[in-house]
């Protein structure tokens, strides 16, 4: 019987007949525990089976023998090939959100460092690995409403932390009539369309090149925020990280 993407097989449904373990321990490991193990094994199949040959050409098949797993175990985990993309995707982009947060951490809070080290992790990290940049940057964007609400939801995040450093390097830059949130979705927007355009062309620019390209775009609105601020009364501006 053809496996389907997209629906439960039904001879894999418990109905089927097949006596569950419950609770059953193999070499110490418990019926959960397995599960999990098995649910991690088939998200890193999936991810190097749809880096390799894109989401749309691949198969519940194709992914449970890269992972040396019956179909059965597919269907224990997840419902559908989308549910398992959507796994893949989040478990990316945490990654690479985590990567993130721990090189600003580190960095000077001096906007022109923050920004080339978040970028450099980013433009390091989807070519350290090219299967990332397919599935977060080209195929997230094919395959239905609810990853393309994830990978909104994540460049949200992406966003916010943006959003947040600016806010601390221009406390009062309401008062010249710009808005933090809406200039990291900006940046953020425009360095996405930068890196899928490096993928698309297998990163054949140099990653230096790329870097200082994005951060030019940075730069700009940094010295248009500073200019602008320069322009307030001086009793009515906060001291700033930034000044």
């Amino acid at each position: 019987m053809e496996i389907s993407k997209n629906r439960v097989n039904p001879s894999n449904t418990p109905e089927s007949g097949a006596a569950p373990t419950r609770g059953r321990r193999y070499g110490g490991v418990d019926k959960d525990e397995r599960q999990r193990q098995r649910r991690d094994r088939l998200v890193a199949a999936a991810l190097a089976v749809f880096g390799e040959q894109g989401y749309h050409e691949s198969t519940v098949r194709d992914v449970c023998r890269h992972a040396e797993l019956t179909s059965r175990y597919f269907y224990e985990s997840f419902e559908s090939m989308e549910a398992l993309f959507e796994a893949v995707y989040v478990s990316v982009s945490s990654e690479l959100l985590a990567q993130t947060m721990a090189v600003l951490q580190r960095t000077p809070l001096q906007p022109d460092q923050l920004a080339e080290a978040a970028l450099r992790t980013f433009l390091e990290f989807i070519r350290e690995d090219p299967r990332r940049a397919r599935v977060m940057l080209i195929d997230a964007f094919t395959v239905g409403p609810g990853i393309q609400r994830i990978s909104a939801a994540s460049s949200s995040d992406f966003a916010s932390v943006i959003s947040s450093f600016i806010e601390m390097l221009f406390p009062d830059l309401h008062k010249v009539g710009l808005n933090p949130v809406l200039i990291g979705n900006g940046l953020v927007g425009s360095n996405v369309r930068l890196a899928t355009m490096w993928v698309e062309e297998k990163c054949a620019t140099p990653l230096e090149d790329m870097l200082r390209n994005m951060l030019a775009i940075f730069t700009a609105s940094t010295e248009h925020a500073r200019r602008l601020m320069a322009q307030l009364p001086p009793d009515t501006a906060s001291p700033s990280a930034a000044a």
